[in-house]
């Protein structure tokens, strides 16, 4: 054990060194190396420019954290050793002061170099190292950078991949280019996979006693809904993640019911996704980017599974940002997994990967769809009629509040972590004022590449404006109170607010035309453009409009969306205990 100046006694120290020998490859004891771990033997101080001395070879941890003294540090280089593909034994590995550790080497290497003044191994693999994603997505998404998605933006500067606009270069790409790229690729993610050793964990929550685990595995098996018939893909199927199921898992987009079973230690393979979702994932839950690769737009890209190459392309699914549609060709078929998506025909038809579709060359031989609204009572305005009612009912609440400065309104947003940005942008630019959010928020909002002139338009001043975003669920009259509150804090030389406007953007807010008879709709069952969208509730001064905006397709679209691409298989993915019913009644409606 230490003494009271944190070093070991010889005795304890040589006991230490004998349990470390132990395990040993060659057997010798190391007590030279354990005191120049401990910083005796010499009793000068390290030069102010030298490297820290206690810091762990091989994770780069401080090791004077560590209230164990040498036992402890010996049982962290262990455990390093086991997850980071290294092993104890070796004479002469390198320490951190430039000199070779008697301890530690490179699984494999059969003898390091020695003497004191040799010079650095240059192949030390840094656990550490998150600045690069994984395989070759780097190179691939900058080869795949879109011409222009800003008339802003000065000539010859290349815009930033993002989901909100779609003016991609289709690049050119050879059958030879793409097959070597798409086995380097899964040669890398092999090799990545076996230097964490068989100790990696998955990345699941731990148990706390009293709290069931949200992310628990269910049932064990991996269900037929989220594997891609005629390959080892998973997709948005986290739960059931293990290295003996998949190691190529795919990600539609960043929502707590598709990412599930993701966390910061995850390890069970390759998460194949856009680049906005794979920053989110990165910066959100702590995924080493290692483990992350993001994939260009429209473009088509080929990933091994089971030695097979399959093509793989991402297709926007005009979801939440970052969120799209994967196009998979195994051999002769064509499989679409939607993810969540809102269909519309005018947007998704000018993709050609989908138009094709539409004329039965190629056949779509199967689509998973998300059938959430999947029951003739769901029928919505589109996105555009939802967004121009919200707009004008902002405008007149915007006019009530200029005429009488007692009227002076604070408008709330309600929005999902990820997700409803499309509606209080509109909003805010209508309004040409700016939109509140908070750091967490703003942090999100950063992370989806979005030009620079659209991050413009949020502020985390609250005072700088009246229209904030806040979580979907406060609005409500009781927290409308408590926002009021604190939108009139430190308000000395100025107007406090006098009203609350909230708008709840949800598609489960409007009311069917068969329960409501004043909405006039068109013959699919749509709700006429200018008719009454919005539905409204006050109290004394707080105002709450439910606006149907959704980002999920509504009955009449999904039926549109299967005339379209003409499916020969359709495979729902929400109410799955109802799949057959629902494939019935999309047939019938057809």
């Amino acid at each position: 054990l230490p003494n009271s100046e944190g070093k070991c006694p010889i005795d304890a120290e040589e006991n230490v060194g004998n349990v470390a020998n132990t395990c040993a490859s060659d057997g010798l004891r190391r007590n030279d190396h354990m005191s120049r771990q401990d910083g005796m033997g010499t009793g000068s101080s390290p030069e102010p420019n030298s490297p820290k001395k206690d810091i762990c070879y091989i994770c780069g941890s401080d090791l004077t954290r560590i209230k164990t003294g040498l036992r402890g540090r010996v049982a962290h280089m262990k455990r390093c050793s086991a997850k980071y593909g290294k092993v104890l034994g070796g004479r002469d590995a390198m320490n951190n002061d430039g000199e070779y550790d008697a301890d530690f080497v490179t699984g494999g290497t059969e003898e390091a170099p020695s003497g004191h003044n040799s010079k650095k191994v240059s192949d030390v693999f840094n656990p550490y190292d998150k600045d690069q994603w994984h395989g070759d997505a780097s190179s691939e998404l900058e080869a795949n950078r879109p011409m222009s998605i800003c008339n802003s933006q000065p000539k010859g500067v290349e815009g930033k991949q993002t989901m909100l606009q779609q003016f991609f270069k289709a690049p050119v790409r050879s059958l030879t280019n793409v097959l070597m790229a798409g086995a380097k690729q899964a040669a890398k993610g092999k090799a990545i996979l076996a230097s964490k050793g068989p100790t990696a964990t998955s990345g699941k929550q731990s148990y706390r006693k009293g709290h069931w685990r949200s992310n628990n595995r269910r049932n064990g098996n991996c269900p037929s809904y989220k594997r891609i018939p005629g390959t080892d893909f998973i997709c948005d199927g986290f739960h059931y993640a293990r290295r003996t199921l998949s190691e190529n898992y795919f990600l539609t987009h960043f929502h707590s019911d598709h990412y599930g079973g993701i966390g910061k230690t995850w390890s069970e393979g390759t998460i194949y996704c856009s680049l906005p979702t794979a920053n989110l994932v990165h910066e959100q839950l702590g995924v080493d980017k290692r483990y992350l690769h993001p994939l260009p737009m429209n473009t088509p890209t080929v990933i091994a599974s089971k030695d097979k190459p399959i093509t793989v392309t991402l297709l926007n699914a005009n979801h939440c940002p970052g969120a799209i549609m994967f196009l998979f060709e195994v051999g002769n078929r064509r499989i679409l997994h939607v993810g969540d998506f809102r269909w519309n025909r005018e947007f998704m038809m000018q993709m050609p990967q989908l138009r094709a579709f539409s004329t039965s060359s190629p056949r779509l031989d199967e689509i998973f769809l998300d059938t959430t609204y999947c029951n003739k009572k769901y029928t919505l305005p589109t996105q555009a009629e939802a967004i121009s009612a919200a707009i004008q009912v902002a405008e007149n609440e915007m006019s009530t509040s200029k005429k009488d400065i007692k009227n002076k309104t604070l408008f709330l947003f309600g929005a999902y972590t990820i997700g409803k940005e499309r509606i209080y942008t509109s909003v805010a630019e209508k309004l040409k004022t700016k939109v509140y959010v908070d750091s967490r928020r703003y942090r999100i909002l950063s992370s989806l590449e979005w030009p620079k002139e659209r991050m413009q338009l949020f502020t985390k001043n609250k005072s700088e404006t009246s229209l904030w975003v806040v979580p979907l669920g406060s609005v409500n009259f009781k927290q409308m109170r408590d926002y009021m509150d604190e939108g009139n804090k430190n308000k000395a030389f100025t107007a406090p607010y006098g009203r609350v406007v909230g708008f709840r953007p949800t598609g489960w807010t409007f009311k069917p035309a068969m329960q409501d008879k004043s909405q006039r709709t068109l013959p699919c069952g749509r709700p006429k453009p200018g008719s009454k969208l919005i539905s409204s509730k006050t109290s004394g001064r707080y105002t709450i409009h439910g606006v149907p905006y959704s980002e999920h397709s509504s009955f009449p679209e999904l039926v549109d969306c299967l005339e379209c691409l003409k499916p020969k298989k359709i495979t729902p993915t929400v109410s799955v205990s109802k799949s057959e019913e629902q494939v019935e009644l999309l047939l019938s409606a057809l």
